[in-house]
């Protein structure tokens, strides 16, 4: 993957690696606490042992201490066997010496205070010395000459730092290992998590560089919503394109007659002055229209949440005026909100309840709901009673004529218009039969919830 200079992935991993490593980090240290305690415990469980054998091998003879030869560790008659032992009077005179102590000058790391009767437990870092473990104990043992007596048992550190050591050259290689591993699976699922952005962004890229009309399907749920908006814009800016491109074509078509009166007229030796307004003025005319067409309808991104019932009651209010003799029913209580810009609902709206009107017999239905597909709609339903719309004839009626004089005649008029802005907003206009005859329409717009956000431009 090429890494960009500010990618998500690359925030990701990084982020992800901090915490993986201060995590490993913490959980090597809590480790090697807890080991490195426990073999100093053992350490010291171990020389407590010790004491306890030296003390059931001590006996009282002529008021003096006597050791039976048989001790219960064999490293105890060793010279310089790293374990050594010792008894020891309040004066520090020493009563015994263990055989492993006799060519090695071994000093006991801590002593008991004259009132203390526990175990006492030091590291000694004596100069020239290996480091050691020393445990104390002081016992008072009636019918010796000097009754307080100090067992003492010393152990070369050298095993069990050697044992934490390897152990923690182990934890480190198992961590690090794991931490590697980890590293590499959660690159891998990165890239495969963010595969489909990466994939958005090439389309994206394709779009530009107009290889790609649409963006493709099955993106993620969570990329859902932004790619159908994206597609929403990409085919407005189609349609836009399109449209500014019809116009212009239409422009060109539509200046050519009066400028070709304008010019048999100057060659006249006295123009006829209000020919030559009229031609004027029809330019004019045919200028405002075909910009007002090129910039019909405003992108659905930059669109406001619209009550929906508001709209239709407007228009119908109006069109009970113009069409006294018609009689309009509405069901608009769950209409919802629509998202777009007002001008353009009132085109789709008017054009169509219009030639409901002018096409009905004596009544027309406007009804709207609110309704969820992939995506909040309204769906908004005219019916009237007159005489329909052929079924070979509704195809034709909604396509874009050059001029609005360019339609069927009939009930087919204003729904190119309403049709081309149902298009720009991504929705669906379909006509069909009323069951009890005359035509139904079926407009399903892009809506928005209650909760939205009253501007998302």
């Amino acid at each position: 993957m090429r890494w960009m200079p500010d990618s998500i992935q690359r925030r990701l991993l990084v982020t992800a690696s901090v915490v993986l490593l201060v995590f490993l980090g913490v959980t090597g240290w809590v480790l090697d606490q807890t080991f490195s305690r426990s073999v100093i415990k053992g350490a010291q469980q171990q020389l407590q042992l010790i004491v306890y054998a030296l003390m059931g091998s001590a006996s009282e003879k002529d008021r003096q201490l006597q050791f039976s030869g048989n001790l219960a560790e064999p490293r105890l008659a060793q010279p310089d066997s790293g374990l050594y032992a010792f008894v020891t009077n309040d004066q520090g005179e020493t009563l015994w010496r263990s055989r492993s102590a006799l060519l090695t000058d071994v000093a006991s790391g801590g002593r008991p205070s004259l009132f203390s009767s526990g175990f006492v437990f030091s590291e000694s870092q004596q100069r020239f010395q290996p480091p050691r473990f020393s445990l104390s104990h002081a016992v008072t043992w009636e019918g010796l000459e000097n009754e307080r007596v100090i067992f003492t048992a010393v152990a070369d550190q050298a095993s069990y730092r050697r044992a934490i050591q390897d152990f923690r050259q182990s934890l480190g290689v198992g961590l690090g290992s794991v931490a590697l591993v980890f590293l590499l699976v959660q690159a891998l699922a990165l890239r495969w998590g963010l595969t489909p952005l990466l994939r958005m962004q090439k389309e994206v890229g394709e779009l530009e560089r107009g290889s790609r009309e649409r963006l493709s399907e099955g993106y993620p749920i969570e990329l859902q919503n932004l790619a159908v908006n994206l597609q929403r814009f990409v085919t407005h800016e189609q349609s836009q394109r399109r449209r500014y491109s019809q116009a212009l074509d239409n422009l060109a078509h539509s200046l050519k007659t009066p400028l070709s009166v304008i010019s048999n007229a100057l060659t006249e030796p006295r123009p006829p002055v209000p020919l030559l307004q009229d031609q004027v003025q029809r330019m004019q005319d045919v200028v405002a229209n075909q910009l007002n067409k090129a910039t019909l309808a405003a992108p659905l991104a930059l669109g406001s949440r619209i009550p929906a019932q508001d709209t239709l009651e407007r228009l119908v209010a109006a069109l009970r005026i113009a069409y006294p003799q018609t009689e309009i029913s509405t069901r608009l209580q769950a209409a919802g909100y629509l998202r777009g810009d007002s001008s353009d609902l009132m085109e789709i709206f008017g054009n169509v309840l219009e030639n409901a009107c002018k096409f009905s017999r004596s009544w027309v239905a406007v009804s709207a709901e609110t309704i969820t597909l992939e995506r909040v709609m309204v769906r908004v339903v005219i019916e009237d009673d007159g005489p329909g719309i052929a079924a070979d004839k509704r195809a034709e009626v909604l396509k874009r004529g050059q001029r609005a004089d360019s339609q069927t005649p009939g009930q087919g008029i204003g729904l190119s218009v309403a049709a081309e802005l149902v298009a720009l907003y991504q929705g669906e206009l379909l006509i069909a039969d009323r069951e009890a005859g005359g035509a139904r329409i079926c407009i399903t717009l892009p809506g928005a919830a209650a909760d939205d956000h009253e501007p998302i431009g």
